[in-house]
């Protein structure tokens, strides 16, 4: 279920990225992913297919942000979040927002790539932070929230913390519709 609606999507900038996480803790429908990964795992990567070095922890990793650009709502919370500016434009960060149809099917492609990344040794990171929190896969995913949802992140950063024995309580109202939309749900499982 695709929906395809962003104008816009986020864009990763591997060169000024400080590999913090904000940008995957803050967006609502989990369409920003993070993985630290063995080199050898971009053997057969696309050709756009974009990775870095690993800093602090995952050093001796490759590191990747990876957006879904067929999930992304384009609110930009991800963008308005990142504190990695560059010295030179400080408008230009290490995640922007650009126009999507160009990248689309480029996009696309390193999506599925990305998801068949073995995904990071929960043992290797430290998950009460937010960069090893937003390292674990979530399990909360590309919800029917409005873009930009408040409560969304809350629920995606709880669900790969504590995973099946979360317990997640709320009033009626949008959790109950972005929560049960059947037959579709955002709950998904670890493999």
């Amino acid at each position: 279920e695709k929906r395809n609606i962003a104008v816009e999507i986020p864009e990763w900038d591997a060169d000024l990225c400080i590999q913090c996480g904000f940008c995957s803790l803050f967006c609502p429908h989990a369409s920003i992913r993070m993985k630290a990964y063995d080199e050898s795992e971009l053997a057969k990567a696309p050709a756009t297919f974009k990775s870095t070095d690993g800093k602090a922890q995952l050093k001796g990793m490759k590191f990747t942000v990876q957006v879904a650009p067929e999930d992304c709502t384009g609110c930009g919370l991800c963008v308005a979040n990142c504190p990695a500016k560059s010295k030179e434009n400080p408008e230009h960060r290490a995640i922007n927002m650009v126009p999507q149809e160009p990248l689309r099917e480029a996009e696309r492609e390193n999506w599925e790539y990305f998801l068949a990344i073995p995904d990071t040794d929960p043992n290797i990171v430290k998950k009460d932070t937010i960069k090893g929190s937003q390292l674990l896969p979530a399990l909360f995913e590309f919800s029917g929230a409005c873009a930009g949802c408040g409560e969304t992140p809350y629920v995606k950063l709880v669900s790969p913390l504590f995973g099946a024995r979360s317990v997640i309580a709320s009033a009626t109202g949008g959790s109950s519709i972005y929560g049960g939309n059947l037959p579709t749900t955002p709950y998904t499982v670890r493999q």
